[in-house]
């Protein structure tokens, strides 16, 4: 599975809001729906990377070719900070799991034990921090498969002298809750809700998905047939990628609405943010000796796990932001055993958000992280959709045609712009009601929205600085002009043009020879 490494309290914790929110119903329908904005968006982004693909990622590389260096500058640190944001969520959700709900010294020395194992694991060497990776991976999907065959167990046949559930909770208390009004409304405004909450397990699937399919072809750039004939797997590749993921997200989903009901208070502490997973609550009220305590602990195993995931691949981001220039030069300094202790550095200072749950109950700043990294993946995913929109365009310009086509394209992509914008202005919702007890009601409001504000920054940032060195590139030409190439020498940057007028877009010129140079097959039509 290729998101398996970030697989975390996400599904097992940030499902149980998403059940209490909607309900069993909702929750199964949010999934699939969310796993099918998965599945476009991956081709979207596999259409962009089959054509070209990059070592460092859509959203780091491929945005200064096809769209605004702005809009590629602000969509490449979004993604950055959104990852090193994971690292906290994925910290106090193991606060949440041991039940550590209310502040105090308790919860700062377990912060400071997970944080410090979360932040070591990342300067080990590469080698052996990747080959960690792989053992953590099998606990975590181990960890799903096993709370499934209990769900079976419990839900079919019974364990022990319990009778067997069934779908005793879509029944009562329903298969779906309501939201702020009651009827028809209040129910599609449960379902919008759980569609925001669920979406924690999906943010920056797509990504991950596509980046896993494209590094081996990316690592191959003076060979460009080997290049052309690799890129040819990455569409197979995304589309099995994408159903390993999907399918048990679903099954997951499924599961946690026959294990506990929507109105259990234990999934949200009353009403107070985040509680205990579904899997969790099934457990304990099936009287199951010990299984509790193992559910507890296999998924404190996988929050410690996804947080050290999301330290690396943020890092790793930075780094190679560091490496194609439009990060200071310093986070792409490596040491002995190739790890980038600066960047690391960088990116652990995020981990300082967990430490609010000293003074605040970690079930409520849970839920905050939750609605600041959410968000951000909606902004996330509509740029990707935008890269894919504008590099359609310009292959139509210059008559070049693609190397792979999904029949889910391009109307998938707009659908993707559909609902990540919805689902972006639709975040105020958990503002809506009176005297939550989540915090103040202009905050929650506000945290929705607030990584709007800090793209928008980053992108007047750039447009109106001038301390990137950039080159121009040469026009394609119909037939196999470079469209890579350098051009002339460094000049200070000029004002952009829009990048749909068939020109590209400019680019750092420290990138490097292998992102600034691009053989002609790459957009000539293949034989």
């Amino acid at each position: 599975m290729a998101v398996g490494p970030t697989i975390g309290t996400g599904l097992f914790i940030g499902a149980g809001q998403a059940l209490a929110v909607g309900g069993p119903a909702s929750l199964l329908l949010s999934y699939i729906i969310l796993s099918f904005l998965t599945f476009v968006m991956t081709t979207s982004l596999a259409e962009v990377s089959t054509h070209r693909p990059s070592q460092h990622g859509t959203l780091v590389t491929n945005g200064y070719l096809y769209m605004s260096s702005s809009l590629a500058f602000a969509s490449a640190y979004l993604r950055w900070y959104t990852l090193a944001l994971f690292v906290p969520y994925e910290i106090t959700s193991a606060m949440v799991n041991l039940g550590l709900w209310k502040p105090g010294s308790k919860v700062a020395i377990r912060l400071a034990i997970i944080t410090i194992i979360v932040v070591g694991f990342n300067f080990l060497p590469e080698k052996l921090f990747k080959s960690s990776e792989r053992l953590f991976t099998v606990i975590k999907i181990g960890t799903m498969a096993t709370l499934f065959v209990l769900t079976l167990a419990l839900g079919l046949g019974g364990i022990d002298e319990q009778p067997p559930w069934g779908f005793k909770y879509w029944k009562h208390p329903g298969a779906m809750n309501e939201y702020l009004v009651q009827g028809v409304l209040g129910r599609f405004l449960a379902f919008l809700q759980c569609l925001l909450d669920g979406s924690i397990a999906f943010t920056f699937a797509p990504e991950l998905i596509v980046h896993q399919a494209e590094m081996l072809a990316s690592l191959v750039p003076e060979s460009l047939d080997e290049t052309a004939s690799l890129s040819a797997t990455i569409p197979g590749k995304v589309t099995s990628d994408v159903a390993q993921t999907a399918f048990p997200y679903i099954l997951s989903s499924l599961a946690m609405g026959v294990m506990a009901p929507f109105n259990e208070t234990r999934l949200t502490n009353n009403g107070k943010g985040s509680g205990f997973s579904p899997y969790l609550i099934g457990l304990k009220d099936a009287n199951i000796q010990i299984m509790p305590t193992i559910a507890m602990i296999a998924i404190l195993l996988s929050a410690v796990a996804s947080g050290r995931s999301f330290l690396y691949l943020s890092s790793r981001t930075l780094c190679a932001m560091s490496e194609l220039g439009h990060a200071p030069s310093i986070f792409s300094t490596r040491n002995r055993w190739n790890v980038p202790y600066w960047a690391v550095t960088a990116s652990t200072v995020f981990c300082c958000l967990a430490f609010v749950s000293v003074g605040v109950p970690s079930t409520i700043m849970n839920v905050y992280l939750l609605r600041l990294v959410t968000s951000a993946g909606f902004i996330s995913s509509l740029v990707s959709c935008t890269i894919h929109r504008h590099f359609n365009r310009r292959l139509q310009v210059n008559g070049v045609a693609r190397r792979h086509s999904f029949s889910s394209q391009p109307l998938g992509s707009y659908f993707g712009m559909v609902i990540s914008v919805l689902l972006l202005l639709s975040g105020g919702l958990w503002a809506a009601p009176k005297g939550n007890l989540t915090g103040p009601r202009a905050v929650r409001l506000i945290t929705p929205y607030l990584n709007i504000a800090v793209f928008s920054l980053l992108f007047l940032f750039h447009r109106h600085q001038d301390f990137l060195p950039v080159v121009e590139i040469e026009k394609l030409v119909k037939g196999g002009g470079g469209h890579g190439d350098r051009e002339g020498p460094r000049e200070p940057r000029t004002p952009k043009v829009h990048p749909h007028r068939g020109r590209l877009d400019v680019i750092p010129e420290s990138s490097g020879a292998f992102e600034l140079q691009i053989s002609q097959t790459m957009f000539r039509e293949p034989s």
